[in-house]
């Protein structure tokens, strides 16, 4: 690196620049003479350089100029403020000598100054020697004034007796000897200022408790007692300035006459909704719902009234119209919770909820007069207040419901004794009045929670769930009772069955009305009509209406049990199956067969589905009864045509049986078994009876235990040794070496086999 790049340039070395302007000049005129043509126009190229070189040279002196102007200005200001600082050196100078000359003059002054403040204090004095000779006078005036309404000019009388005691005060105050005699002796030639201050605040506090009517009737009271309350105000805040000096308060001060007022006018808010209240229960047992309304309708009057009436007359920063809504609902609050307190009771949680639901809405807050936002009021109630008062309602409405539903089934108990038959509806089931009373009941309390809100309608939906599955057990526990009765003296009650059909009507009925009240208020993804699905969670109500639907199912046993009783108290009947007796007369079937068609009238009653139940336990029943008979071995044929004849009459009386029960097809899903029997087994059975050779009767058993996989293999060998022609050893092989020995050993638990095999252990 040499040493010219070391070296810095020249800020203004003008054969540089020279030397670049005629490197830039060469370039420029190479660029506009690059074809012989433009050697023409050489002449017009050098007049427009040479107007160029003439405007930047303008250019160069105007701003050469205007900077010499400006340099010659600064220096001219420059030299003006150097005489001016020199000026001011020498004036101070002058100040502090003398300054040194005056101070000796202090000491012979001071005289001069203990002189002037005596004179001073006597000046205070003697200005207010008059008003101290004056105060009983200007006091009574100041009484007239107040009493003859002259509030303004009683409040200037006021306020000078105040002024006065306060500067002879604050005189013993600055004293350095203070005698509290002193302080004593004037305070109390002063005692009825004090007096006159309270007796002029009463006549302003009596203004603001009627301040809706003064201000209709005659808004100047208000704007007087507003002017006197804030001088009161400035006055305040003098004193605690001075206070802030001198060390001294007035008596009374600060007299805060604006917080007061605001105190006054919540104080008549509370009492203006309170006293409206003029009825008890004792009196009325309406008296919350006119009690509230009373409140609504005032409280709507007077806010319109604050809302237009007030902002003219109080000043701006008062912000009167938010704080009257404001003490309003602060009071409103309060006296609702002093009625809670109370304990309510009925229906006074009921219409104190709803007018706490109409209290933001175009009743009243949201009136299109008044339009309040009440979001920056806060709710009316806290939220465990609105949770609490929410509680008692629902326990209250729950004990109700518990009293009615008890009640109703007492009733429902004497009905059932009485010697009259049941209702019979439209399509002539019988039903009692019970379902309905307990659905208008329920009805009725939706309706009302409904327009509580809809959290607490589904609250209530719980609680009448949870009724209702007492109510359940309590009514199936009164149906045992009932049967029990009935089964001691099997002539009283007159209209038992009837009534047992009746209630299990009714009972389908509540089971129904479960399944509506869920579609109407749980819209989930679950409703759908497979309710009884397996892999679904069921709900409170699928539960509830299951519980129903089995009580309803468990009368319907009841039913079957009196038909049970005749067939098995009759001599020729059950009993009598496959004995001799059977065999000879015939008299089994015939029997069950009538006792049935006569039942049977009453039956037509139940409801369908209840019916199609009773006749598919029945077939089961009677079936299992026929099949005890024959696999109990109570007839064993010892010649072929006994066994024959036997045969054909169970195949006979098989299709009589089935002929009575072929109202309702026989349904799997009725009974919930996978392998139920109807009477088709009979017939099946009876092959096996009536085949003389034995070598074909593996076609039976194989058929048998084929379509019924529950049948025991002891009960396959009873069947086969009731034929008579074989030992239990032989039955035993020829089963097995027909089905095999697992199979034959092995068998379903599920069937009327099963049951039958279970029963007889």
């Amino acid at each position: 690196m040499n040493e010219a790049t070391l070296t810095p340039q020249a800020p203004l070395d003008l054969g540089r620049l020279e030397l670049q302007a005629k490197e830039a000049g060469t370039k420029y005129v190479a660029n506009l003479l690059q074809r012989p043509d433009q050697l023409e126009r050489v002449d017009q190229y050098r007049r427009r350089v040479a107007r160029k070189k003439a405007s930047v040279e303008a250019m160069l002196k105007t701003a050469v100029q205007s900077q010499l102007d400006g340099v010659r200005t600064g220096l001219n200001q420059l030299q003006s403020a150097l005489l001016d600082v020199h000026e001011i050196k020498r004036s101070l100078d002058q100040v502090d000598e003398t300054y040194r000359k005056v101070k000796p003059l202090q000491k012979k002054i001071a005289t001069v100054l203990e002189e002037n403040n005596n004179f001073c204090q006597l000046a205070t004095a003697m200005e207010n020697l008059k008003h101290i000779f004056t105060v009983p006078e200007s006091v009574k005036k100041t009484e007239d004034l107040i009493s003859e309404g002259k509030l303004l000019h009683a409040h200037k009388q006021l306020t000078e007796l105040e002024t006065a005691r306060d500067d002879l005060l604050l005189e013993l105050h600055k004293q350095p000897n203070r005698s509290p005699t002193d302080d004593n002796m004037l305070q109390k030639y002063f005692s009825e200022v004090a007096k006159l201050s309270v007796t002029l605040g009463k006549q302003l506090w009596i203004i603001f408790m009627r301040l809706l009517m003064s201000v209709r009737r005659e808004p100047t009271l208000v704007v007087t007692a507003l002017r006197i309350i804030e001088r009161e105000e400035k006055l305040d805040s003098l004193s605690s300035k001075r206070q802030e000096q001198t060390g001294f308060m007035p008596p009374d001060r600060p007299k805060r006459w604006r917080q007061k007022c605001m105190s006054v006018m919540e104080e008549c808010i509370s009492q203006r909704i309170e006293g409206n209240q003029m009825e008890d229960r004792s009196s009325n047992k309406m008296w919350l719902v006119r009690h509230l309304e009373v409140t609504r309708q005032l409280m709507l009057e007077d806010l319109k009234v604050a809302k237009t009436l007030l902002p003219p007359v109080f000043p701006p920063y008062y912000n009167i119209v938010n704080k009257f809504v404001w003490m309003y609902h602060e009071a409103l609050s309060k006296h609702i919770k002093d009625m809670m307190e109370q304990k309510l009771e009925g229906n006074e949680f009921v219409t104190l909820l709803q007018w706490l639901n109409s209290y933001d809405s175009p009743e009243l807050m949201k009136h299109p007069s008044l339009n309040i936002d009440t979001k920056e009021l806060g709710p009316l109630l806290h939220n465990d207040d609105v949770e609490k008062l929410q509680k008692e309602y629902l326990t209250n409405m729950k004990k109700n419901i518990q009293d009615w539903t008890g009640n109703t089934l007492k009733s429902e108990q004497k009905d059932w004794c009485r010697n009259e038959g049941p209702d019979q509806d439209g399509e002539g089931f019988y039903n009692t009045s019970l379902p309905m009373i307990i659905f208008q009941m329920i009805e009725q309390n939706i309706q009302v929670a409904g327009m509580l809100g809809e959290s607490i309608m589904l609250r209530s939906l719980e609680q009448f769930v949870e009724v209702l599955s007492n109510f359940a057990e309590q009514l199936k526990g009164v149906v045992g009772i009932y049967r029990d009765r009935h089964l001691q003296d099997r002539r009283e009650p007159k209209f038992y069955l009837h009534y047992l059909i009746a209630t299990a009507n009714n009972l389908l009925t509540f089971g129904d009305y479960m399944t509506q009240l869920r579609k109407r208020y749980l819209k989930t993804e679950y409703d759908r009509d497979e309710e009884d699905d397996a892999n679904i969670r069921m709900d409170r109500f699928q539960v509830l209406k299951g519980t129903f639907y089995r009580t309803a199912y468990d009368i319907i046993g009841y039913i079957l049990e009196e038909v049970m009783i005749d067939l098995r108290t009759h001599e020729h009947c059950i009993n009598e199956l496959m004995t001799k007796a059977w065999q000879q007369s015939g008299q089994s079937v015939e029997v069950v067969v009538a006792t049935w068609q006569d039942y049977g009238t009453d039956f037509v009653h139940l409801k369908p589905k209840l019916e199609q139940k009773l006749y598919e336990t029945a077939k089961r029943v009677i079936l299992k009864e026929y099949l005890k008979a024959i696999l109990s071995r109570k007839l064993a044929f010892k010649v072929y045509d006994e066994r024959k004849n036997a045969a054909e009459k169970m195949i006979h009386e098989a299709t009589q049986l089935e002929r009575i029960f072929h109202k309702y097809k026989s349904d799997d899903t009725c009974t919930g078994r996978k392998y139920d029997a109807t009477f088709s087994v009979l017939p099946m059975m009876a092959e096996s009876l009536k085949l003389k050779d034995t070598s074909m009767l593996s076609l039976e058993i194989a058929g048998i235990m084929k379509k019924f996989p529950d049948i025991r293999l002891e009960q396959m060998i009873n069947l086969l040794l009731c034929r008579g022609d074989m030992s239990r050893s032989e039955a035993r092989q020829m089963i097995i070496d027909t089905v095999g020995e697992e199979k034959a050993l092995k068998s379903a638990n599920i069937g009327i086999f099963a049951d039958i095999a279970a029963e007889t252990k």
